[in-house]
């Protein structure tokens, strides 16, 4: 078996970079709510009915280890130096997630065909209770505002979720339901099957989170302010790590080959260029089968504006008068 260690020194990420055979290899979220695409301050809702906002949603991933389907491996180790130059040597690479950025880089390898991702929420022990400052202020451990940082004490928030409930239904936001889980107590790991889109030069792996289940359990209905390693929050971190919080991203690989150079680029960002032989109509539906796009195209190329579309997976389907084919797109 190879491995591929990724230290976190600026001349060898420039080694890595140089390298021809290298792929960019990158994390990409989809962040969801009961299937829909999860934006701060949405109207959701508990099983119980009851509605609420959230305001803030932030954790910390520690990424350990990607392997490929021949053995292959990419290991994330690291170290830094205290104010005292002592060599402290941990485990992984850091990232802050939050439910508005989706997409993280994650280095330059030589590497193809990744099909799983072993990763831990929260802080490694070694470097939990160290002062945020020592970190260069691009880091994910850096100090960040609002404070990710609970006190050298306690170390890092390991998820920071905060949120107001309408408890009695009257359209008012007025009873605060927080978890901030902090303590080592509360690292939790996960070994994750994961797809990718891969290509000559850039290797995106998809992972859905599911942050309802997060909740499963937990009478979070009644709010409540909860932090540290209270009953609430080992519950919440619980289902970080065995609920399905994170799930594979279905079917990347799935399209028509009759339009695979015909609709581009895939994934898409703010545009879609479409080529299309004779008269169709397009219609872009949503993961879940909603429609939330339809016109009529003419012979021709067709650039379509899809900045307003929000980030996550869709089905384009071209109608013609004789065919109906689909093609899976991925909005980044």
């Amino acid at each position: 078996m190879k491995t591929i260690y990724s230290l976190l020194i600026i001349s060898l990420s420039c080694t890595f970079y140089s390298s021809a055979q290298d792929k960019e290899v990158s994390l990409y979220l989809n962040h969801y709510y009961n299937g829909e695409t999860l934006d701060l301050d949405d109207t959701l809702s508990f099983d119980d009915g009851r509605n609420y906002k959230i305001s803030r949603l932030e954790y910390y991933l520690n990424i350990n280890t990607l392997r490929a389907t021949n053995g292959d491996s990419i290991v994330y180790p690291g170290e830094f130096y205290t104010a005292e130059d002592d060599l402290i040597n941990y485990s992984g690479k850091q990232l802050l997630i939050n439910t508005e950025k989706h997409k993280y880089a994650l280095g330059f390898y030589e590497i193809s065909d990744l099909n799983a991702m072993e990763f831990h929420i929260g802080v490694p022990q070694e470097i939990n209770l160290q002062d945020p400052a020592i970190w260069p202020t691009s880091h994910a451990l850096a100090p960040k505002y609002p404070s990710m940082h609970w006190g050298w004490a306690a170390g890092y928030r390991f998820l920071a979720l905060e949120a107001m409930i309408d408890k009695d239904s009257d359209g008012l936001f007025e009873f605060p339901l927080n978890y901030h889980a902090v303590g080592d107590a509360l690292y939790r790991s996960v070994n994750q099957t994961i797809s990718t889109v891969e290509t000559e030069s850039e290797i995106i792996i998809y992972l859905d989170v599911n942050y309802e289940k997060l909740f499963t359990g937990n009478n979070t209905s009644a709010g409540g302010i909860f932090h540290g390693a209270q009953e609430q929050v080992v519950g919440i971190m619980d289902n970080f790590a065995t609920n399905n919080v994170f799930t594979n991203t279905a079917n990347l690989r799935v399209t028509k080959l009759a339009l695979s150079n015909k609709i581009t680029p895939n994934p898409f960002s703010n545009y879609l260029r479409i080529e299309i032989e004779e008269p169709s109509t397009i219609k872009v539906y949503s993961l879940l089968g909603k429609l939330v796009y339809q016109a009529v195209l003419s012979v021709g190329t067709t650039n379509l504006n899809t900045a307003k579309f929000k980030t996550g997976i869709y089905m384009v389907q071209i109608e013609t008068k004789n065919s109906i084919n689909s093609l899976k797109l991925i909005k980044i």
